[in-house]
């Protein structure tokens, strides 16, 4: 059963692994329009090809988007009692231990573990993951909401229109479709090299907590499948929806919550730390996930 794990996931770690070792080795990586383009194109690409390609029900989707967002508030609300708790500042901790990274990590995991099925439900979930950052994340961080973030948000606005499609009944072309495969097969591949970038680049300082840092590196990946498992079972997902909402769930402090932690003069090298804590602690609850799945 282990092994069953490890062989579909090694590959995600290995690409990753190249991304840090190219990103110290070379510039690469360096370009900060590589990041933009698959936000942009390749990740909508992705989307709208995998949704029409497997033919998800709005129905369904619909489900999935109200589970994740669901989900997401749940697990906001636990974790805001549990910073207020331990006395812990929320402004800078909420939106890091609430959004996971269900991006560039999560969607190959899912991929990797679950197959060509459940991609796009990873897809649909990293979506409204993508819109969490922008809302509950820049509000939080930054004191303010700007939602005009939101009409430039490409992930939301392809889910928007295949959504449109499939209602519909809007097959596209078949040159557009292989184009948007072509489009999407770069994806994966690049998030997880830059994945490996943004790791390997990473800077901590001797006042880091780790102690406390570990405690919050627990608590995200177990109260983000708890929350996902209590949501949903409470909407009656299907089995290969509510899978894959787990182990989205179950993925670590996303990078770009780094980014904005610096953006907003947050403790950048403790979200630094989160980000390597929560790696193996969200590995390990994915095992757990795959195994008793199995």
């Amino acid at each position: 059963m282990l092994q069953a794990f490890l062989l579909p996931i090694l590959p995600v770690f290995l690409i990753a692994g190249l991304g840090a070792f190219l990103s110290r080795k070379t510039d690469w990586l360096d370009n900060p329009a590589l990041g933009a383009m698959i936000t942009n194109i390749g990740l909508p690409a992705l989307l709208i090809h995998s949704l029409l390609k497997m033919q998800m029900d709005v129905a369904g989707m619909g489900q999935l988007i109200l589970a994740m967002a669901l989900t997401l508030a749940l697990v906001a609300l636990l974790t805001l009692g549990a910073l207020k708790l331990t006395g812990q500042p929320v402004r800078q901790y909420l939106a890091v231990l609430v959004n996971p990274n269900t991006g560039n990590l999560g969607i190959p995991v899912v991929y990797a573990l679950l197959g060509d099925e459940a991609l796009a439900l990873a897809v649909v979930v990293s979506s409204v993951v993508t819109i969490s950052h922008f809302t509950l994340g820049v509000s939080v961080m930054s004191g303010s909401f700007a939602p005009r973030q939101m009409l430039r948000n490409a992930p939301a606005i392809a889910l928007i229109v295949a959504a449109l499609l499939l209602a519909f009944d809007l097959p596209l072309p078949a040159v557009a479709m292989k184009t948007l495969e072509m489009l999407g097969g770069i994806t994966l591949p690049i998030m997880l090299l830059l994945l490996g970038r943004s790791l390997g680049g990473l800077r901590f300082n001797r006042a880091t907590h780790w102690p406390r840092l570990l405690t919050m590196a627990c608590w995200r990946p177990l109260v983000g499948v708890g929350g996902a498992l209590a949501i949903g079972t409470l909407l009656g997902l299907e089995p290969l929806a509510l899978h894959t909402l787990l182990i989205q769930n179950a993925m670590p402090v996303a990078v770009i919550s780094y980014i904005l932690t610096t953006r907003y003069q947050g403790p950048s090298d403790e979200v630094a730390g989160l980000i390597v804590l929560t790696l193996p602690t969200s590995l390990a609850m994915v095992a757990a996930l795959t195994l008793l799945w199995g």
